[in-house]
């Protein structure tokens, strides 16, 4: 019981310590309910340090890049499509490539794009 309380403080001490500058560093995301804005998001993350995988960022920045083409054609149904593939990614790198923080917010992010491209 003592090691599980010792880890639970160690945890929350660690989120009053990193929360902060993680939030700081969250707010400058341009949150516009654009494609560019949340490729803006992406690029800003990788260069914080959030995003730990060059392969990584490239994906998802071809998956925005492709949502982009796709509005372009006027084709926003596929822009959705692949805007919740590139949710689905965040998902499974959450963690592991993304810090969960940021993949939490990018997503949180894209669903914004995605709600405004479906009203």
């Amino acid at each position: 019981m003592k090691i599980f309380l010792t880890a639970a403080i160690a945890i929350v001490l660690s989120l009053a310590v990193v929360g902060p500058v993680a939030a700081q560093e969250m707010s400058m995301c341009p949150h516009g309910e654009t494609i560019a804005s949340l490729q803006a998001c992406v690029e800003h993350a990788r260069e914080q340090g959030h995003i730990d995988n060059q392969g990584v960022t490239r994906s998802l920045v071809a998956k925005l890049g492709a949502a982009d083409a796709a509005l372009e054609r006027d084709q926003p149904a596929v822009a959705v499509n692949i805007l919740e593939a590139f949710v689905r990614q965040l998902e499974a790198q959450d963690g592991k490539h993304v810090v969960s923080p940021h993949a939490g917010h990018l997503e949180m992010h894209a669903q914004s794009v995605i709600e405004a491209l479906t009203e």
